[in-house]
């Protein structure tokens, strides 16, 4: 294995999994600022941010997994 994990060749196979990567980010970016169900109390916060926090976190270790994967 090389040196650099995330070379050209990696990105450009890994880009499949930064655009909703990217997409996560924004959504829990804007649910942050302007809090859409303010109203719903602990569990619907809670919910709101596992749903979108759980998957960016599963998705980002996949993708790390992939890298590794690709660049043996």
């Amino acid at each position: 294995m090389t040196a650099n994990l995330l070379d050209k060749d990696v990105l450009l196979d890994l880009t499949v999994n930064f655009v909703p990567l990217a997409i996560l980010a924004f959504f829990t970016a804007m649910f942050v600022v302007f809090n859409p169900w303010a109203d719903e109390g602990l569990f619907g916060l809670v919910l709101q941010y596992a749903l979108l926090v759980l998957p960016f976190i599963a998705l980002a270790i996949l993708t790390y997994a992939a890298a590794k994967r690709i660049e043996e």
